[in-house]
């Protein structure tokens, strides 16, 4: 098995997650792994890139581009980013709307179409499709994976197939554990003790670390705040996870 023998860093480039940001539509979330791989691009184009000029992200250096869902939050900022730049590959889900897929190869990069698990780079791989729905809409949508020497490391974009289905799967698909959970879990139009039975679920499959973020809600990121202790993370724009 390939693992990541060094400490990588996973910048948050930007998250929105209050009910007002979501009003203004900055909102979404957008994480850079190391510093050649973008995994979202947020809801609002000038805030991502305003941010990665303010967080001195070199954009040349991103290669590698993955797409949880195709939702607009996760979506906006793309468009700034492919134009002269055939050099980089964009990963989606096969679902993704054939509009989002046709503008993305209207800008002659490499669309790769993650439908099931596929390796990215080194010990990075997304979980492929899975399916989830949201307000009575199939959303399709991809984690990013990382094998570490700790286990393995889990980023959502939203988790709209659920958290603990996305957790079970890659514990299943790469017979390990994942100790590391991080991005929007789309909690936050659950009932409290719905929350609760997703943090217990977590926990029995091996979830120790978690850093919830966008479309977690504040009453399950305080759940989980007080289910984790040590082991929770508050995550703000800027701020880089070493794993």
């Amino acid at each position: 098995m390939v693992y990541n023998t060094y400490p990588m860093a996973i910048k948050v480039i930007a998250t929105g997650s209050s009910a007002w940001e979501r009003f203004l539509r900055r909102w979404g979330v957008s994480f850079l792994i190391g510093d050649d791989v973008l995994f979202d691009a947020f809801g609002d184009p000038a805030v991502l890139l305003g941010n990665m000029r303010k967080f001195n992200v070199d954009t040349a250096k991103i290669k590698y581009i993955i797409l949880s869902h195709d939702d607009w939050d996760h979506t906006a900022g793309l468009w700034q980013l492919l134009p002269d730049r055939k050099d980089i590959s964009v990963y989606i889900c096969p679902g993704f709307k054939q509009e989002i897929k046709d503008k993305i190869a209207s800008f002659g990069v490499k669309l790769i179409e993650a439908g099931t698990t596929i390796h990215i780079k080194g010990a990075m791989y997304s979980t492929g499709e899975l399916y989830g729905e949201s307000g009575g809409r199939k959303i399709y949508e991809q984690s990013v994976v990382i094998k570490t020497a700790d286990g393995l490391a889990v980023l959502c974009g939203c988790a709209h197939p659920g958290a603990v289905n996305i957790v079970r799967h890659v514990n299943e698909r790469f017979q390990g554990s994942v100790h590391l959970l991080i991005g929007g879990f789309h909690l936050k139009d659950n009932t409290d003790e719905v929350n609760l039975d997703v943090i217990k679920d977590l926990q029995k499959l091996g979830v120790r670390r978690i850093a919830p973020m966008h479309c977690t809600g504040t009453r399950a990121v305080a759940a989980m705040r007080g289910a984790f202790g040590q082991g929770f993370m508050k995550i703000r724009e800027g701020d880089t996870i070493k794993i």
